[in-house]
């Protein structure tokens, strides 16, 4: 494999934000401020999505619809969605500025891809006022890809794969099918696929291990290796071509291949 023209990234658990931390605690308070409090494998489970689209299949899943019927005498309908969407979008921007810090080896990864020549490009569950909070930050540290695409910016988000085609346009590169995605949830790998690029999914970083570094070097090494499996396995599932631990392994990966 020769140098990729273009790498497609995430942000959230992939270029900063390890464990994927911001959104789930927004998540965790809307929700119970909606008086349905969740717990984190349903908060994380559809993350990646646009977030409107996270909250509504979050309210789809059967337990959950039985109890907005059960517990707050309602139907899990647009409007709850909106209102449990609004108050996440209230609630995420504090935590943006709480997990803005790269993942350790993110600004050196993708410096070493632009000394190369690979165009750097971005995707994200994120719509743009959210974006506006974080990229400032993420920026002044280092993370500086040439095009972020939100989505609310095309006509569906993942695993819809628009936002990658957008991106392949503005820097004229092109087939996509010699082109990678990078990210670390499932939506991530759907994206992927359904732009015909090479998947890589990542995994102790990501929302599949869905720890913060502190907490997940607190663990056992056999508890550490567990739930990296485990992340590997969902991963790999949802269509991801190879599986690393973090960002920071993605030049060694990429030099191997193109030995």
């Amino acid at each position: 494999m020769n140098l990729p023209g273009l790498i497609i990234f995430d942000w959230a658990g992939t270029l900063v934000d390890f464990g994927c931390c911001a959104p789930l605690a927004a998540f965790h308070r809307a929700f119970e401020n909606a008086g349905l409090p969740i717990s984190d494998e349903i908060a994380r489970k559809p993350m990646g999505a646009h977030k409107r689209d996270h909250v509504r299949e979050i309210l789809h899943y059967a337990e959950i619809a039985d109890r907005v019927r059960n517990e707050l005498k309602r139907e899990p309908d647009e409007t709850l969605v909106q209102d449990i969407y609004d108050d996440f979008a209230r609630l995420l921007s504090a935590e943006l500025l709480v997990h803005a810090a790269p993942i350790p080896g993110a600004v050196e990864a993708l410096h070493w891809l632009r000394e190369r020549g690979v165009r750097i490009g971005s995707t994200t569950g994120y719509i743009r006022a959210m974006m506006d909070v974080l990229e400032p930050v993420a920026r002044a540290s280092g993370i500086e890809p040439e095009v972020v695409i939100c989505a609310d910016e095309v006509p569906q988000g993942r695993p819809a794969p628009w936002a990658c085609f957008r991106i392949a346009e503005q820097c004229g590169v092109y087939p996509l099918s010699r082109c990678i995605k990078v990210g670390d949830t499932p939506a991530d790998m759907a994206e992927g696929r359904n732009a015909g690029m090479i998947c890589i999914g990542l995994s102790e970083c990501g929302n599949e291990v869905g720890l913060s570094l502190e907490k997940l070097q607190s663990l056992s090494a056999e508890e550490r290796q567990q739930r990296i499996e485990l992340a590997e396995k969902r991963l790999k599932e949802a269509g991801a071509d190879v599986v690393l631990k973090s960002i920071a392994e993605l030049p060694a990966w990429i030099e191997a291949q193109a030995a």
